[in-house]
């Protein structure tokens, strides 16, 4: 909508903020975010549905905030609310764009990994161990197998990090054959 981006525009200057954010003129649907860091919408749940794919493929960490619409069945990262003086559109929803982990990968000291995906929020097996409280903040991962809480950094095929308890090192490296 060509008048929202001169409004927009005008409210960021006049706010001393112009030179922190870009508004354009676009079809959503064609336009390439793969350099965004933060990208905020305000857009109906059927479109936002349709976007699903686009954002998801975004860089691990992007941040999405939408105002009040949900994104299907992708559960939002964070819900904040405000009542005082609001009468609709009271909420913001955040995003983080997830790596994707889904797969078997193997540990350096020779265990199996294997990561089912659900957006940011991960289920699998440690050794044949369940996972529990697997969940993806960019990438960042933290899951539960035992007795043991391991947190980690996914790039690409390898996750690298420390098990909290004792603070040993752990590393994993995607199987090829996927």
């Amino acid at each position: 909508n060509p008048d929202m981006v001169a409004l927009a525009k005008r409210r960021a200057e006049e706010a001393g903020v112009a030179h922190l954010a870009t508004f354009e003129e676009g079809d959503l649907f064609q336009t390439d975010f793969s350099d965004a860091d933060v990208i905020t919408m305000f857009l109906l749940p059927s479109i936002n549905e349709k976007l699903m794919p686009t954002l998801l493929a975004l860089e691990p960490g992007t941040r999405i905030v939408s105002n009040s619409f949900r994104m299907g069945d992708w559960e939002p990262d964070q819900t904040d609310r405000t009542d005082e003086d609001c009468t609709r559109w009271c909420s913001a929803l955040l995003w983080i764009v997830p790596a994707q982990v889904h797969g078997t990968w193997r540990t350096d000291d020779g265990y199996t990994l294997e990561l089912e995906q659900t957006y940011q929020m991960l289920a699998g097996t440690l050794s044949g161990a369940p996972l529990q409280d697997g969940r993806l903040r960019g990438d960042e991962i933290r899951f539960r197998a035992g007795n043991d809480s391991y947190v980690g950094a996914v790039n690409g095929d390898i996750i690298s990090g420390v098990v909290e308890n004792d603070r040993r090192v752990w590393r994993a490296t995607r199987n090829a054959k996927q």
